[in-house]
């Protein structure tokens, strides 16, 4: 990797611990030549001494130790309180005693338990010593560490075991020693205390008993056997077709075996429960967008081939953010809840009503009935309805974006979101409340023809190859010595300078020529790793994908070509697409993905937002990298809620074996706080901006 990369890695990597030192008994001048012995010898070392019981007293109240050196010759301190005293706020303190004479002191140094004595001026022996203990001192951290975390861990686990859904048992030679309520339950027992001592096999009916004695028989040699389905009885004498899973577990220093025992007929309530919760969102109860886009999806084509109007409604607050910011998290979800009531309130029951984004609600209007009535209505009640925060009114500002099946015409299920959205943004843009795509299509067409010159230009860029590629390293934070770039475009004008993304990219989309820029960047990507891999340089790429890319049935395909053409390898390559990007073409990104797997190419989800949805989304997908949406970045070093959002995200994202990334990194104070997040990769100017070039160390 750069230079630039190996000098971030040491920014955020720790440096060795500190060693606390605390000279008891020694001149200032001593101290100072045993501190700067130690420090000589690579230590770092933070100095305190105390002469005097006085002196002693004044530190006891900051006192953190790691290592006393104790001068025994001193008589103005009696050594051996002072040390009880010191034990009792730095309980992992080593302890080293000077003296002149140290096999005079030998008794001593037993009685107060100290690590070692030593003769005072033999500074290499204390170099030698102070290291051990320091390494100790560590060690002895993270036995602590990890005790109390195994402390936690059980008491965790414990609390799992005694709420948990499933009936769980412990058996230890035929019987019961422990069932948490949920097996109390299953078998129809008031307490714990009725199974406890009662033989396992008299809750197996009696027709499978014999089936049950080798399972039996074999969990007391083995503690445990393969997945077994049984008929049991309760305590009632009803019989329970039950499935038992058993492993070996420990009760109190004892081997036992751990029985999971689940009802096959609550399994079948609780999958079909399961089925149902999938379709709703969990804050408001609505349906979910996932399921509004499979429904959008069956009535289009009904309407479709009973040539009837399918009309959509998407109800955006425009100044959601702003409410967060200016009020609270509570008085947000106040204003989405009471939202929530009245599109339930005011719609017709045959409407379909989802949430569709964070602050975005999507309402699918069945045949015959008017989308601009049921908007002019829905806005009348949103603006007369008191939104407040603790007596404080709060003026939501509502966006009404329309589409229709048949003006214009829309192709597909996605043609008619797309163009609601265009015509929430049209709204947004010039402040009007509710925006018919039909009414604004005029505009709208005007607008995707996007700028003509800037067009023109890319279309020369296509034609004449002048578009130009630049790379920026993604770092790991954790010594991770792969090299990863991401890859990015410009596009040069008639003079070759490079004209930036944001300056012809959104007329790109408007133009429909982003999935040839797409296939331009992709294979010119391939073609620079691969050479860069002949050469020796085991590096990796992240190509950005855009949703015309998403929608390109052929693109597949087209990667294929151009690995065969360049003699690359897919597990060279990560292709990152949006978040928003997949929601709108989830069908074709799910088909896209399965097809890049399957040439062990990887998947990046970028501008990954703070939503439990994505983290669906990411586990639907099962993405391999995740970029956190670049908004966050200059939010961090003050803003404690997005530091908290930002730990919580990323936990549950390494739990579902997710790498993670925080992108547009300015300043170093960004580094110690990501890297003690736990964030996998960063990436930024700071680190290095974007070059035309990859240097490698050997070439500098």
């Amino acid at each position: 990797m750069s230079t630039n990369a190996e000098r971030i890695i040491q920014i955020v990597t720790p440096l060795s611990d500190i060693v606390e030192l605390l000279v008891l008994g020694c001149s200032i001048d001593d101290a100072n030549i045993y501190s700067q012995t130690l420090r000589n010898s690579g230590m770092a070392v933070h100095l305190s001494t105390a002469y005097t019981p006085d002196e002693l007293d004044a530190l006891m109240q900051t006192l953190d130790a790691d290592v006393v050196l104790v001068n025994t010759d001193a008589e103005e301190i009696d050594f051996t309180t002072a040390i009880r005293q010191i034990r009792e706020v730095s309980p992992l303190a080593a302890f080293i005693l000077l003296s002149d004479n140290p096999e005079e002191e030998l008794f001593f140094a037993a009685e107060t338990r100290a690590q070692d004595i030593i003769e005072r001026n033999d500074h290499a022996h204390l170099i030698y010593v102070v290291n051990r203990e320091q390494q100790n001192m560590i060690t002895k951290k993270k036995l602590l560490a990890v005790t109390q975390e195994l402390k936690e861990t059980k008491q965790r686990y414990e609390t799992l075991t005694e709420t948990a859904r499933d009936a769980i048992a412990y058996i230890h030679q035929g019987m019961h020693v422990y069932a948490n309520p949920a097996y109390v339950s299953l078998f129809g027992f008031n307490n714990a205390d009725e199974l406890e001592g009662l033989p396992f096999m008299d809750l197996i009916a009696s027709d499978d008993r014999l089936k049950f004695k080798p399972v039996l028989h074999k969990l007391d040699e083995e503690h445990t056997a393969e997945q077994l389905d049984i008929n049991c009885v309760t305590n009632e004498g009803k019989n329970l077709s039950v499935t038992m899973d058993f492993a070996p577990a420990t009760i109190d220093g004892e081997d036992c075996t751990q029985v999971i025992i689940r009802s096959q007929a609550s399994d079948m309530d609780i999958e079909q429960r399961l089925a149902e919760l999938a379709n709703y969102d969990t804050d408001t109860g609505l349906y979910n967008r996932k399921y509004f886009n499979q429904r959008l999806e069956e009535q289009f084509a009904e309407a479709s081939d009973a040539d009837q109007r399918l009309s959509m409604i998407l109800l955006n607050i425009g100044n959601f953010p702003d409410i967060k910011a200016d009020y609270s998290l509570d008085a947000s979800e106040t204003v989405l809840k009471d939202v929530t009531r009245i599109l339930n309130e005011t719609t017709y029951d045959t409407d379909l009503v989802a949430r569709f984004g964070e602050h975005e609600f999507a309402i699918l209007c069945t045949p015959g009935t008017s989308a601009e009535s049921l908007a002019n209505r829905l806005a009348t009640v949103l603006n007369e309805h008191p939104f407040e925060d603790d007596g404080n009114r709060i003026t939501p500002n509502f966006v009404f974006g329309i589409s229709h099946s048949d003006t214009p015409p829309a192709s597909s299920a996605t043609d008619l979101i797309s163009h609601a959205v265009k015509a929430w943004k049209q709204g947004l843009s010039t402040g009007e409340a509710i925006v018919s795509f039909d009414n604004g299509s005029q505009q709208a067409a005007a607008q995707d023809g996007g700028n003509e010159s800037v067009v023109q230009l890319i279309d020369q860029a296509l034609a004449s190859d002048r578009f130009h590629l630049v790379y920026q390293p993604v770092v790991s934070l954790h010594g991770n010595s792969r090299e990863d770039y991401a890859v990015y475009v410009r596009m040069l004008d008639d003079n070759d300078e490079q004209i930036l993304p944001e300056e012809f990219l959104a007329d790109a989309v408007s133009s429909e020529r982003m999935a040839e820029i797409d296939r331009w960047v992709i294979r010119n990507a391939i073609r620079e790793v691969a050479s860069h891999r002949a050469n020796g340089h085991k590096l990796n790429f992240m190509i950005t994908l855009s949703a015309a890319g998403i929608e390109d049935d052929s693109l597949l395909l087209w990667i294929c070509d151009c690995l065969r053409e360049f003699k690359a390898k897919g597990a060279w390559l990560a292709f990152a697409v949006a978040h928003n990007d997949v929601i709108a073409h989830l069908e074709k990104m799910e088909q896209l993905a399965e097809g890049l797997r399957k040439i062990n190419c990887r998947i990046t989800l970028t501008h990954f937002p703070f939503e439990q949805e994505a983290v669906n989304v990411v586990r639907h997908l099962n993405s391999d990298m995740v970029c956190f949406t670049p908004e966050i970045s200059g939010k961090l070093s003050q803003d404690k809620e997005q530091q908290e959002l930002l730990k919580d995200y990323n936990e549950q994202l390494h739990k579902e074996k997710v790498k993670t990334i925080v992108t547009h990194i300015e300043e170093a104070a960004q580094l110690t706080l990501l890297w003690n997040v736990g964030v996998d990769f960063i990436q930024g100017n700071f680190i290095q901006k974007p070059v035309d070039t990859i240097i490698y160390d050997a070439e500098l």
